[in-house]
């Protein structure tokens, strides 16, 4: 890590992404943060990088993941969310060793640095044991990515079972958070994931998000994400129970009406929106836009590499085309196309809910998030000489349209140059893919013993009966 650089020539998105602020500066990095922004920086002993082949925009921001699950990539690409629960959260989270959730995570956050993710939250729900929960906690330090670490409170249904209680799950997080409190205040922070209200109810939930008020950290939920006829509002719930405060991030959230908006908005919560699941799990349209309006702080998240791609592009088109499809489609049966008024949704709020809006939901837009004088050098240079990417009558526009991974050429966090020439740093490209190689070798022998990769659902599995224990004891 170079400790003094100064980027010469680019353009820079400079502020909140959402204004496209593109000026011609040159971006001065001291000790890991941005310390002068202007034309013809010099300083002495300064390294000088010429960009002017270059956009630099902020890093990413995720604000929704779940990093183990990069172990079994591909695999639910088919799947509706019910598929999912049963095949991933019911059966292959018990099989998972702590050696995998390492290496998952690890392979995950390497996949959201190489797509220009530099800080991203992690809602780890497969802590089958303590050691579960220190591997994953170590791969997400080790990787080098910015972000929020969240202890997943979510109950696994393994064969062998380590924590009997929420009670002993509740002083394992606490564990963690004490015994790595020296690792958890520069570049990574301490959160909370409760366990789902459709599963365990609002009773066991208030004793999970009490943990997240008493440790003042990060309380990462999801939230109005599973629809069902009659099923109540879990935001309702929650104000009822005095349970929504200003530290908190609800994920999904797509059965949300115009009151739920209204109570989040009162309390300060903020939400994230997971277009590629979203849209294609059934879960509903993302609510991210519809948030935003109504005063609420919007994120967006690549949620699971089980499906999706760590692709931060293909999550703002996808929130883009979504959001447009479901708020046109009224007008088009109504006045049809050519009497429709101008769309609502524009391409520079999705690059704010993927970075700025991303960093505000986990309580870091102190640090990250926008390109600022004081803030961390957290930023992603964009190659911008390719044919794809010319002729630029518009930057922000052609980035959110037009811009891929392969367009990344540069990654940077805190300062450090974590990809370089269009390729990730070699040691951590190279261990990150042998251990999710070796993690899905596993994966893939063990599930042989309860029916495969896809293991077919039994006659007792349904919306009552997802929470309830472990597929080995019922199938």
């Amino acid at each position: 890590m170079t400790d003094h650089t100064i980027y010469q020539g680019a353009r820079v998105l400079v502020g909140d992404p959402r204004a496209g602020s593109f000026q011609d500066v040159d971006v001065e990095v001291v000790e890991g943060r941005v310390a002068r922004l202007g034309r013809d920086l010099e300083a002495e002993g300064a390294q000088v990088v010429d960009a002017g082949w270059a956009w630099i925009i902020p890093g990413f921001v995720d604000a929704h993941q779940h990093m183990w699950q990069a172990t079994m990539r591909g695999l639910t690409a088919d799947f509706t969310l019910a598929d999912y629960v049963w095949v991933i959260r019911r059966n292959h989270s018990g099989i998972h060793r702590a050696a995998d959730v390492y290496n998952g995570t690890l392979g995950a956050a390497v996949g959201l640095l190489d797509s220009g993710t530099t800080c991203s939250v992690d809602y780890n729900h497969c802590i089958v044991t303590p050691d579960h929960a220190d591997a994953g906690l170590e791969a997400f330090l080790e990787s080098g990515i910015r972000g929020v670490w969240c202890y997943g409170l979510y109950d696994q249904p393994a064969t062998t079972r380590t924590f009997t209680s929420v009670e002993q799950r509740i002083a394992d997080a606490h564990r963690v958070r004490n015994t790595r409190s020296s690792d958890l205040e520069d570049r990574v922070r301490f959160g909370i994931a409760p366990t789902e209200m459709s599963l365990v109810g609002i009773d066991q939930v208030a004793r999970e998000m009490q943990v997240g008020r008493d440790l003042d950290c990060l309380i990462h939920t999801h939230t109005n994400a599973r629809w069902r006829p009659g099923y109540p509002s879990e935001i309702q719930q929650l104000a009822q129970a005095g349970l929504l405060w200003a530290h908190q991030l609800h994920s999904h959230c797509n059965t949300a009406d115009t009151a739920d908006l209204a109570l989040l908005a009162e309390f300060g919560c903020k939400v994230s929106s997971t277009p590629e699941t979203e849209l294609g799990m059934g879960m509903g349209y993302p609510i991210a836009a519809a948030a935003d309006r109504a005063g609420v702080a919007a994120g967006l998240g690549t949620d699971i590499q089980s499906n999706n791609s760590p692709d931060m592009f293909t999550a703002m088109r996808l929130m883009l085309s979504g959001e447009r499809a479901r708020s046109n489609q009224k007008a088009l049966e109504e006045v049809g196309i050519y009497a429709m008024e101008g769309l609502q949704l524009k391409a520079a709020d999705v690059m704010h809910y993927a970075t700025l809006g991303g960093a505000i939901g986990l309580g870091l837009e102190s640090e990250c998030g926008s390109i600022d004088v004081g803030k961390a050098a957290d930023l992603v240079l964009i190659d911008r000489r390719g044919p794809r990417l010319n002729p630029s009558l518009d930057p922000l526009s052609t980035i959110v349209m037009n811009a891929t991974i392969a367009d990344v050429d540069t990654v940077v966090v805190g300062g450090e140059v974590v990809k370089s020439g269009g390729r990730m740093r070699a040691d951590l490209l190279e261990k990150a893919t042998r251990g999710l190689q070796e993690s899905g070798a596993y994966i893939r022998e063990q599930s042989q013993a309860y029916g495969g990769l896809v293991p077919p659902k039994p006659d007792w599995w349904g919306a009552d009966t997802a929470g309830s224990g472990a597929p080995t004891t019922k199938a």
